[in-house]
């Protein structure tokens, strides 16, 4: 097992960013906005990064990067425009179901 210190820590927020703003550059409008993938990518990279480490597969970053890309997927294929879905969908069927 790797030990826990700050240069992995480094290099699990250097991959979650990479690997977000590359994932939200790619996405662009159709998922969540940039800062979002930034957000989640860091986060799920951390906790990924330790789960694998913490486990023995190596010294985690090949598993935080995975890791991140499931994440930042599941993240933004289950993102709901809500805002377009209520305002925009919802008044152009109501009035073609009117006319």
């Amino acid at each position: 097992m790797e030990t826990l210190d700050g240069v992995l820590l480094y290099w699990f927020i250097s991959v979650g960013l990479l690997i977000s703003i590359i994932f939200g550059l790619i996405i662009g409008n159709e998922g969540i906005s940039v800062k979002g993938n930034l957000i989640w990518g860091i986060s799920g990279s951390v906790i990924m990064g330790l789960i694998g480490s913490i486990m023995g597969l190596g010294n985690g970053i090949l598993f935080a990067a995975l890791g991140t890309l499931i994440l930042l997927f599941l993240v933004n294929v289950f993102h709901q425009h809500q805002v377009e879905e209520l305002i925009g969908e919802a008044n152009s069927g109501y009035i073609r179901r009117r006319q």
